[in-house]
């Protein structure tokens, strides 16, 4: 099977035209004859041609290069690497151009089926999660949506792939009881026991509070600045980016947080003493390691799930179960949804809702019983008119 393109006729009179021939299937043909358009158009413009990656792989590499690497996040690229990986193994070898959305299909299908690693359990592999396989899809997305920007190619195959559908998982929320049990059983813990109780206090991201400063806290006004997080990322290590929305927010705290946090100031000041000069009080952190610096957020996350483990508390309570706690705590105590969406530092009240939308209705049933006795009080003066 081959192809031809006719470019119109030159000044000579002669037609210029591009032949080809060796096509296995026409989708093969019908890719290269894209290309070939595409080339063509380019050099119309006065502009070359890009050659260069030709495979799937070589254009992921060079996209994660030129784009992700100067505006991404170094654990926002990391991710997107190890999405990659998967991705490459079915695509990776095949042109850029001839990858069609049956063959993404295809791709993203075995990754449910079978993308993970290999046990005596599932010796193909093991199912990955629909979150990974539709975050894997998206990072393909994201490629092909460089290629068309770069002239490489003209359309996204992604685009109508069909994804798993997402897998809807009602967030856990603590008792209050628990809630108390869990904090006492880390009470004197140099870290671990304010890091709880802040966390609980405040709904904010494990990275949120690892960052914060005694500067961020205003026990005059009793309220906490958010403004920035702290990372890890392979490459980078550990570092300090802005909060998730790049926007800083600043919040009231209850009294007993604000003695909680004037308890642990007199602790850590003790502790420094008896560390010295080595000790980091530059970084003048809340939340420290025995020597003032940065706690791994990784490792911080792991103690606490064996910490939680040991406990009995059931697997997949965790520090990130303190945030929804606050959250749904809140809102089934008559807070307003864009004061507990402000605190917890959502782009918008929408996501609060779709988060907590378990607390939002229980709310609902709290309206419809207060209305009840509105109704109620209105039928009673009425049955009084008319006696």
């Amino acid at each position: 099977m081959g192809l031809l393109l006719s470019y119109g006729q030159k000044a000579d009179g002669k037609w210029s035209q591009l032949t080809k021939q060796g096509f296995a299937t026409k989708a093969e043909a019908e890719a290269a004859l894209r290309t070939a358009i595409v080339d063509h158009e380019a050099q119309q413009r006065g502009s070359v041609a890009i050659t260069g990656p030709k495979t799937f792989s070589e254009f992921f590499d060079m996209w994660i290069e030129k784009h992700c690497m100067r505006n991404c996040e170094s654990s926002t690229t990391e991710g997107y690497v190890k999405k990659g990986v998967y991705a490459k193994r079915y695509l990776g070898d095949i042109a850029i151009e001839s990858i069609t959305t049956l063959k993404i299909q295809t791709t993203l299908n075995e990754l449910r089926d079978h993308g993970g690693e290999k046990t005596s359990r599932y010796p193909d592999g093991r199912p990955l999660s629909v979150k990974t396989v539709r975050d894997t899809a998206a990072v393909i997305g994201m490629t092909f949506g460089a290629a068309i920007r770069w002239g490489i190619l003209d359309h996204n195959p992604t685009e109508r792939v069909t994804l798993p559908k997402k897998e809807e998982k009602e967030s856990r929320v603590l008792e209050t009881a628990d809630l108390g049990w869990m904090i006492s059983a880390v009470e004197g813990h140099p870290w671990m026991d304010i890091l709880l109780t802040l966390d609980a206090g405040t709904g904010g991201r494990r990275g949120e509070m690892l960052a914060l400063t005694w500067s961020d806290i205003d026990f005059d006004l009793k309220n906490i600045r958010i403004s920035k997080s702290l990372a890890q990322a392979k490459e980078k290590g550990i570092f300090i980016k802005s909060p998730k929305g790049r926007k800083s927010r600043t919040f009231s705290l209850s009294d007993s947080l604000i003695e909680a946090l004037r308890r642990h100031r007199i602790k850590q000041a003790e502790h420094r003493q008896l560390f010295g000069d080595a000790y980091r009080a530059d970084l003048d952190l809340v939340i420290a390691s025995s020597s003032g610096e940065y706690l791994k957020p990784g490792s911080v996350s792991a103690e606490i799930s064996r910490l939680l483990r040991k406990l009995g508390f059931p697997k997949g309570v965790s520090l990130h179960t303190l945030r929804h706690t606050h959250g749904s705590h809140l809102l089934s105590n008559g807070i307003s949804l864009p004061a507990v969406s402000k605190r917890l530092g959502h782009a918008n009240t929408h996501i609060t809702a779709a988060i907590y939308s378990h607390a939002v209705e229980k709310d609902d049933r709290t309206a419809a019983d207060a209305w009840e006795k509105v109704i109620g009080d209105i039928e009673k003066k009425r049955d009084a008119r008319i006696c």
